[in-house]
């Protein structure tokens, strides 16, 4: 079965939207608006811009992206000028950077948005610094369903960057799929609280010209009184951007219609509390090479595989996805690495199961290890630790030890002092003593909403000066 079935070309939603909603606001920030037209117009200036510098269809270009008026212009202009878009983070040091830009063959680098586009490798072409050529000659209105139109890095297992490739059908289809169960109309606000490095940030952009609603700039999803000021109706956010929302005391805004939790499952006593405070907080599963969700729960009722994408649990729990929101697959050296069996399935390599109509993820097979001959799924022990009360986030990764070859280490993150002897035989009531961590450590601080695993392990097993 092939997991892209052919299909006519795809119209802009761009275009549509500046056609429909023309007037309605495309973006808001707390200082300013635009007007979808208004976006299509400076969408297009900036494109004609790269195509005055020598760009080409298909070619690609590398935008350090930010979440501002300027990076969400970039981003539909590097589409509208035909080229590939590949997103990076600004944090991303400059010799990694090229090295990766190299490796793939990025031809471009925009290096901050609103910025001149620059040739990021040598290029075997004339570059123009001539007059813009006429908008209708060059500008893209249509895309090919099924052809390369961005690309997402993730660093999977290995750690190495991979580059996950995308068509703009996956992006659309990825969005009308979320907008059957939650809808998006004109007059909706929805706050861009991702990285649009992520999959997760590119998906709202696409929601939001889908739907006609507003694109809300400038401020943070934890942020109850930026909520409520900006009238925002939809936002999506980690369960640690969730906790420090519900620090706020009562954070419930009148205009918040849904909360769309991801990046990893949410403990139920924290949605619990949301719910107390009146938050309709629906919870997601996806990935990157799915373009965003796959699975959403409502608040109330059952989970929903939704539409565009199917789902299954093999015979070990593992999810495998396929459907129309599925990556074309990995960009290696300039072509697209196959990433499916024989039957267009997608092994995501995480653990799942369904139970009482909900859809829980268990863990990683990546992270699964091996203590004096016993498998470890660390994440069964973050479950219960995070049933304790003074505890707000744990990790557990292995350490290499002579005689078991790995044990277990809890990366702790509390609101009180623990006693470790106390937590220690607390675990041991509800634990196999080989699950037992044999060392609690305190959660490293991190800018980043999302624990890197693979900087825990490094960390535990690297000696500490604090050791309880």
């Amino acid at each position: 079965m092939s997991p892209h079935p052919p299909c006519a070309d795809m119209p802009c939603l761009l275009q549509k939207a500046g056609r429909r909603h023309a007037e309605e606001p495309a973006i808001i920030t707390p200082e300013d608006s635009l007007s979808f037209a208004e976006l299509e117009a400076r969408v297009d200036q900036r494109a004609i811009t790269f195509l005055a510098r020598g760009v080409q269809a298909g070619d690609w270009i590398a935008l350090r992206t930010r979440a501002t008026v300027a990076g969400v212009i970039d981003l539909l202009a590097v589409l509208r000028s035909g080229a590939c878009l590949l997103p990076v983070n600004p944090a991303i040091p400059e010799t990694p950077l090229g090295t990766l830009l190299q490796e793939q063959g990025i031809r471009w680098l925009v290096r901050e948005p609103g910025r001149p586009l620059q040739p990021s490798v040598r290029i075997d072409r004339d570059v123009t610094t001539s007059a813009p050529p006429p908008a209708a000659m060059a500008l893209r209105h249509r895309f090919q369903a099924h052809t390369p139109c961005t690309g997402i890095l993730t660093s999977g297992s290995t750690g190495r960057p991979k580059l996950a490739v995308h068509s703009y059908a996956n992006h659309v289809l990825s969005a009308a799929g979320s907008a059957a169960l939650i809808p998006l109309w004109p007059g909706d606000r929805y706050l861009l609280s991702l990285p649009t490095y992520h999959v997760g940030g590119l998906a709202i952009v696409f929601r939001c010209l889908l739907g006609g609603a507003a694109l809300v700039l400038d401020g943070r999803a934890e942020n109850a009184g930026f909520l409520l000021h900006m009238g925002v109706t939809h936002v999506s956010m980690v369960e640690t951007q969730l906790h420090r929302l519900l620090k706020q005391g009562n954070p419930a805004s009148s205009t918040l219609r849904c909360l769309l939790l991801g990046g990893g499952p949410v403990r139920a006593s924290l949605l619990e509390q949301a719910r107390r405070q009146g938050l309709p907080c629906w919870t997601s599963y996806g990935l990157t090479e799915m373009s965003s969700q796959v699975i959403a729960q409502p608040p109330e009722g059952p989970a929903r595989i939704l539409p565009h994408r199917e789902c299954r649990l093999d015979a070990d729990g593992e999810i495998l996805v396929r459907g129309g929101t599925l990556f074309l697959g990995y960009r290696d050296s300039g072509g697209i690495l196959p990433s499916t069996d024989g039957e267009g399935w997608f092994h995501t390599r995480d653990l799942g199961r369904w139970e009482d109509g909900r859809f829980q993820v268990v863990g990683r097979l990546d992270n699964q290890f091996i203590s004096g001959g016993e498998n470890i799924q660390p994440e069964a022990i973050e479950h219960l630790l995070h049933t304790h009360p003074d505890i707000l986030r744990a990790v557990v990764v292995p350490r290499q030890d002579a005689e078991f070859g790995h044990r277990p280490v809890a990366f702790i993150q509390s609101n009180a002092e623990l006693d470790d002897h106390a937590l220690r035989t607390w675990l041991r009531e509800q634990l196999k003593p080989f699950m037992v961590p044999t060392t609690f450590l305190p959660m490293p601080p991190t800018g980043d909403l999302k624990i890197q695993r693979r900087e825990l392990i490094r960390l535990a097993n690297t000696p500490h000066p604090r050791e309880r």
